[in-house]
């Protein structure tokens, strides 16, 4: 019954994650071109702001930290509803959106390296919420098939932890153009903040016991580390 249980909540929890109330994004991961850091990250500023006419709240992220090669930004796009993402959809198409495409194009300054969905497990965070984030770190996991329910305990209780110690934690399964993997993205204020609240995971037995009893549930896949160039306010 215990286990019976435990999947419920598993199966309510994506259910939950993708009604229409529950945040949404998609990542565009752009590389940029040699000697075009900076004209890449003004161009991507500049669709965040035509992207924001569209309903969506959007980020520029640049990496500091797990990216390879020249400098990498995520440009993400968040939706709290499926009617805000269906009219960025539709934009996208428009003669704005497509006259700066256009111009972009006319002098490219990156390279499109990946792009894919993510589904929020809390259907009560929205697009905005992110507004007065800092620095962050991703961990993506791969999970063991059959444990699921496993590992959405797991992770509840992790979240929890470092929360109580200073981070911000949002945890997405990954939807179109991902593989089946999850992203656990903790945030902070500041780097000092971040600092300080890394000091104290570490030093947590409850974490280091946490991750004991977690063994064979996942498996690590990846792992980045930047600071926010921009996000609609």
């Amino acid at each position: 019954m215990k286990h019976t249980t435990k999947v419920f909540i598993v199966l309510s929890m994506i259910l939950s994650s993708t009604s229409a109330l529950a945040e949404r994004l998609e990542v565009f991961r752009w590389q940029a071109l040699d000697g075009k850091a900076t004209q890449l990250a003004s161009s991507l500023v500049e669709a965040a702001k035509l992207h924001e006419k569209s309903g969506a709240s959007v980020g520029v992220f640049q990496m500091d930290v797990g990216g390879s090669g020249n400098t990498t930004f995520d440009y993400v796009l968040r939706w709290d509803s499926s009617e805000a993402w269906a009219k960025t959809k539709a934009y996208n198409s428009g003669e704005e959106f497509s006259a700066f495409f256009a111009k972009a194009g006319a002098d490219p300054s990156g390279q499109l390296m990946m792009s894919l969905e993510g589904l929020n497990w809390d259907a009560s965070v929205t697009g905005a919420s992110f507004a007065d984030d800092g620095p962050f770190r991703v961990f993506i996991w791969q999970p063991t098939p059959g444990k699921m329910a496993d590992i959405y305990e797991t992770f509840m209780k992790a979240k929890a932890i470092h929360e109580s110690l200073g981070a911000r934690v949002n945890i997405y399964n990954e939807g179109i153009g991902g593989t089946g993997n999850i992203h656990y993205v903790m945030s902070w204020d500041s780097w000092s903040s971040m600092a300080s609240s890394g000091d104290a995971i570490a030093m947590s037995p409850e974490f280091r016991a946490l991750q004991a009893s977690a063994t064979g549930q996942v498996t690590p896949v990846g792992s980045i580390q930047g600071f926010p160039v921009y996000y609609s306010k």
